[in-house]
């Protein structure tokens, strides 16, 4: 079947969608929406945990991602439909009940995340100046929400070019301790000597931590029906995004604890920029640069939700009908769009996000294993021989079993 007979190629989806989004950005989007914020912050707490053994943490918790990973690059030409996880769940069991909460924990999780990241942009800014989260927060919002609205190139283009700055601060890094990485691999030998920092005692538990800084790939996928050729260029999206945001965890890391002591990375509030300033550079253009990955991360947030929730309403009877309409002249759900900015804004200006934000973790997780169990179904049904990417079957079982372990270490802790 040539392109032109390929409905996945046609203009607008079934839905009403616009296709729109062309390979090239779709890969910067998906890694945008990994590469997030949480790489500056989060880096110093892996490193304490494990020292100069973190390369190897984000190593396996790669490895452990990579499993879901898979799963979704199949379930997304499986079934091709902005609902992602919703629509792979309904498709895998055909349950009404799984599929909406499913659905609508995935639109929770984007929602409460995005108004964390709000919340965070003001703490940020305040390092340069200081402003009122009672006029930032509804001006940000508002902007977002616009540009989710008018439509999902200009969204994608956004997001392209905030990504493009993020892996420009990391590369900004690594440029400023590439001659301190010349030592790396003795302090890594010395690491693993030391009593206590073997295997079970530092890379599992950093590993642990590391495997959030993977997530954001099925994000991603909730653009399968505004996609070119989605077919082809969504796993390749999913696959570059992983493998990318791994070689960029692995230099990172590895610069890091090779210019400073993982105690010092440990406790700064801002790690990758000591690292800078450490080598005689200014921190304020990284600084920046975390203001834009916060701004990158809402904005895959609040153009995710509404996605899911038109698929919800148009497909799966979840949703009131009028959250599945299209404006025709922007392509996208413009009031499922703002009912998501509105209620973002809420949370952000009025609730504590901290205690919401921490039960995101589960949900996702608990999506995670949902999907990949309901690959599991869809491949004993058969159609082995289909077109497009398939995973191994161990694979979507692989990914259930460390979900679902997961979970289990999130409870124990």
């Amino acid at each position: 079947m040539n392109e032109s007979q390929d409905p996945l190629s046609e203009s607008r989806s079934t839905s009403g969608l616009v296709r729109d989004i062309g390979p090239g950005i779709l890969m910067l989007y998906g890694l945008g929406t990994v590469v997030g914020a949480g790489i500056y912050v989060v880096i110093g707490e892996i490193i304490g945990i494990a020292g100069a053994l973190a390369p190897l943490a984000f190593l396996i918790a790669a490895m452990a991602a990579g499993f879901t990973a898979l799963s979704y690059a199949e379930l997304c030409t499986r079934v091709p439909e902005s609902g992602g996880s919703a629509a792979y769940v309904s498709a895998g069991f055909g349950s009404r009940l799984v599929t909406g909460l499913v659905g609508w924990g995935v639109v929770a999780t984007g929602i409460v995340s995005a108004a964390t990241i709000v919340t965070g942009f003001v703490g940020y800014s305040n390092v340069f100046v200081t402003i009122s989260k009672w006029w930032a927060v509804p001006l940000l919002t508002v902007v977002l929400t616009a540009f989710a609205v008018a439509g999902i190139k200009q969204s994608s283009w956004f997001m392209a070019i905030t990504t493009i700055a993020g892996v420009t601060g990391l590369v900004w890094v690594i440029g400023h301790g590439w001659a301190d990485l010349a030592a790396y691999p003795q302090r890594l030998g010395a690491s693993w000597g030391d009593a206590g920092a073997g295997f079970a005692g530092a890379i599992i538990p950093a590993g642990f931590l590391a495997f959030y800084a993977y997530i954001g790939f099925e994000d991603v996928v909730t653009l399968s029906e505004e996609a070119r050729n989605q077919a082809r260029a969504m796993p390749r999206a999913i696959g570059f995004t992983l493998v990318a945001s791994l070689v960029l965890y692995l230099a990172v890391s590895a610069t890091a604890v090779s210019v400073l002591s993982p105690d010092a990375l440990e406790q700064s509030a801002a790690p990758l920029v000591d690292v800078v300033r450490a080598r005689g550079a200014s921190g304020y253009f990284l600084a920046s640069v975390s203001l834009a990955m916060i701004v990158n991360g809402a904005m895959a947030q609040i153009v995710m939700a509404p996605r899911v929730i038109h698929d919800l309403s148009a497909r799966r009877n979840a949703a009131p009908r009028w959250l599945a309409r299209i404006n025709q002249a922007t392509g996208t759900p413009v009031l499922a769009t703002v009912l998501s900015g509105a209620i973002v804004m809420g949370l952000a200006l009025f609730f504590p996000t901290g205690i919401l934000a921490g039960w995101t973790s589960y949900i996702i997780l608990a999506v995670f294993a949902a999907a990949n169990l309901a690959l599991v179904r869809l491949k004993l049904r058969g159609a082995s021989d289909r077109p497009g990417f398939q995973a191994p079957f161990f694979v979507p079982v692989a990914g259930a079993i460390v979900s679902l372990g997961l979970i289990a270490g999130e409870i124990a802790l």
